[in-house]
């Protein structure tokens, strides 16, 4: 079968391997559509603080059930499932707590196993749910990456009725902004050097959007919210963008990290502790943050057509990632 690996920084190739046969509580899945994930960009170029080159990427996926172990439960061959991508250990203290997201030995398919870029992969069944009837290949696949979202804005405590600010708008940035606006939000700004992704977010749901690499970006976004951000999702985790995130913030402001890092980043502590900021990570989702994201997508709000700007064969994988990495495409999808 076909396989897409990330083999060294900067090098995509598409290798034969082996059908893999599912283990007694896995199934296997023929992949119909999956999204290229900034995860898995940032593994590409060797900087991702948590994937080892090589890997086989691919955690947004939608597909059909194609083989089934004896203790798979009950899913069924031929069921269209798309992926949770998180392997958790089911006995430590966070997945007792239910927060099995920070798992001890947490593990993420397509990052840590082989993942779904391929003309089949194996993962257990329960990391897999139906697609509901009238969800496309391709809006499915986009429910792993919208989870974060939900879970992002469950986490910080909810953004009705909040001002938010949105730092970078890729594929979660964006979605930020779409999720805030059908969850109330009072006024929504957004921050992105590319005049179209600045654009995009408007269409979305932003009253304004600026360019982050502008001085007095701060001053401008401050003057055009009726109040300082309640919340600042921070999705590109650099150290200029932390640093414009505690300028919003000011005070009593509170920010989320969805974004990964991809070296040391400072934090102002005397910021943080004289002007109350709270500084909130963000890693992964629950189940119920899928079934909020899955949710949002059977009601229309979140479409396909709103972030997926590209689609590609498997076999052009590495031309895939050569659009996603050039920083116009918004969502770049695989078709297998």
């Amino acid at each position: 079968m076909r396989q897409v690996v990330l083999q060294a920084p900067g090098e995509v190739k598409l290798r034969d391997a082996e059908i893999p046969e599912p283990a007694r509580d896995e199934v296997r899945v023929r992949p119909h559509t999956v999204g290229i994930c900034g995860s898995d960009l940032h593994a590409l170029s060797g900087r991702h603080p948590w994937i080892d080159l090589p890997v086989v990427p691919g955690h947004e996926v939608a597909g059909t059930v194609d083989a089934l172990g004896p203790s798979a439960g009950d899913l069924a061959i031929g069921d269209e499932v798309l992926l949770e991508a998180n392997l958790v250990c089911g006995r430590c203290l966070y997945c007792a707590m239910g927060r099995y997201n920070l798992c001890e030995g947490l593990k993420v398919v397509g990052c840590q196993t082989s993942g779904g870029m391929a003309d089949a992969f194996v993962a257990p069944a329960d990391r897999f749910h139906r697609i509901p009837e009238g969800v496309t290949m391709a809006e499915a696949a986009l429910i792993e990456p919208l989870s974060t979202v939900t879970h992002a804005l469950r986490i910080v405590g909810g953004v009705g009725g909040a001002v938010v600010a949105v730092l970078g708008a890729g594929s979660i940035g964006l979605m930020c902004v779409r999720v805030a606006r059908a969850m109330g939000a009072e006024a929504i700004a957004v921050t992105d050097p590319l005049a179209s992704k600045r654009e995009r977010s408007l269409s979305l749901g932003a009253e304004s959007a600026f360019d982050p690499t502008r001085r007095g970006t701060v001053k401008e976004i401050r003057s055009s919210l009726p109040r300082r951000p309640d919340v600042v999702f921070d999705c590109v985790a650099t150290q200029s963008s932390l640093e414009q995130a505690f300028g919003l913030a000011l005070n009593g402001g509170t920010i989320g990290v969805i974004g990964v890092p991809t070296g040391t980043v400072e934090i102002p502590l005397p910021l943080l502790q004289d002007k109350e900021i709270l500084v909130q990570g963000v890693a992964m989702y629950i189940g119920e943050d899928v079934q909020r994201a899955t949710e949002l997508i059977v009601s229309g709000e979140i479409t396909a057509s709103g972030f997926v700007t590209s689609s590609y064969p498997l076999d052009e994988a590495p031309m895939a990632f050569d659009a996603a990495k050039a920083g116009e495409q918004v969502k770049v999808q695989l078709t297998v």
